[in-house]
């Protein structure tokens, strides 16, 4: 029995990795079909003008604050104490 449900085990995550790398694959082929006619495009001449959310918006000026010089301390004066 317990030979049984460790076959299934391997057998169900045997599976599972089949699916994910069949799953990869179909993504990397349509990514390069993809790529291919964007090069096609530019081969062409044309432009490929790119989505709105993946531009980057320019950060503000970054001020920079003036550079101080430390201060130096003044001593306090220790008030003095004589044992008696």
């Amino acid at each position: 029995m317990l030979a049984l449900a460790i076959t299934l085990l391997f057998t169900f995550a045997a599976i599972l990795a089949v699916l994910t790398i069949t799953d990869s694959a179909i993504k990397a082929r349509e990514a390069y079909v993809q790529l291919m006619q964007q090069a096609a495009l530019m081969q062409a001449g044309f432009a490929v003008q790119v989505n709105a959310p993946e531009l980057r918006v320019r950060r503000d000026a970054v001020r920079v604050t003036p550079v101080r010089r430390p201060q130096a301390r003044r001593m306090r004066p220790v008030p003095a104490c004589a044992a008696a």
